[in-house]
C-alpha cells in the first residue's frame, strides 16, 4: 500500500524529461542569439511590448465581461490599462524599451537563478547525489544575473553575450536536474516493486 508522500513524490519526478527539454530550447536560444545580436534586440524588444498589448486588452476585456459576477473586477481593469499604456509607451520610447528588456531579463534570470540554488539546496538535502554541479551553474547564473540587474549601460552592449550564457548555463542545469530526477525515478519505481 503507498503512502501519501511517497505517491506525491513519484508523481513529482514523473514527468523527469521536461526539464531536459527545457534545458536544451534554452541552450538552442543561446546559440541563437549569439549568432543572431540586432535580431534579438528587436526580437526582444517587439515581443516585449506584444506582451504588454496583448495582456492589457485581455484583463481589459476579461474585467469589463466579468464585473457583474467577478469581486475586485476594477483591480483587473487598472491592471489592463495600464499593462497597455506601458506597452503604447514602449512603442514611443524604442531605446527605454531595451533598458527594461535588459531588467526584466535580469530579473527572469535571477528568479531561474534562485529557483536554482533552492532546488539544489533540496536534493542535497534529501542526499541526491551531483548536486553541487546544479548548485554551482546556479550561483554562476546568479552572478551573471546581477551584472545585468547592476549595470545596464555596460551590460547594454553585451546583453546577448550574457544572456546567451545564461541561457546556456541555465539549459545545463536544467539537463543535469532532469536527469537527476530520472534516476530518483528509477530508484523509486524500484522501491515500489520491492
Amino acid at each position: 500500500m503507498k503512502n501519501d508522500l511517497f505517491y506525491s513524490v513519484k508523481q513529482a519526478v514523473k514527468y523527469w524529461w521536461i526539464s531536459p527539454i527545457i534545458g536544451v530550447i534554452a541552450i538552442i536560444l543561446g546559440v541563437w542569439c549569439l549568432g543572431n545580436p540586432g535580431a534579438t534586440l528587436s526580437i526582444l524588444g517587439a515581443f516585449f511590448i506584444a506582451g504588454f498589448l496583448v495582456s492589457g486588452i485581455f484583463e481589459i476585456v476579461f474585467s469589463l465581461s466579468n464585473m457583474n459576477t467577478l469581486k475586485g473586477w476594477g483591480w483587473t481593469l487598472a491592471s489592463g490599462i495600464i499593462d497597455l499604456l506601458f506597452g503604447l509607451l514602449l512603442i514611443a520610447m524604442p531605446i527605454g524599451t531595451i533598458a527594461v528588456i535588459l531588467f526584466m531579463v535580469g530579473f527572469w534570470v535571477m528568479f531561474q537563478a534562485i529557483w536554482g540554488i533552492g532546488t539544489a539546496i533540496d536534493l542535497q538535502r534529501n542526499g541526491v547525489k551531483g548536486w553541487g554541479w546544479i548548485l554551482a551553474f546556479a550561483i554562476l547564473t546568479l552572478i551573471l544575473a546581477f551584472i545585468l540587474i547592476s549595470s545596464p549601460l555596460f551590460a547594454a552592449g553585451f546583453i546577448i553575450y550574457l544572456m546567451s550564457f545564461a541561457l546556456f548555463c541555465y539549459g545545463i542545469m536544467r539537463i543535469y536536474y532532469g536527469f537527476r530526477m530520472r534516476t530518483v525515478h528509477k530508484e523509486l519505481d524500484d522501491m515500489e516493486k520491492e
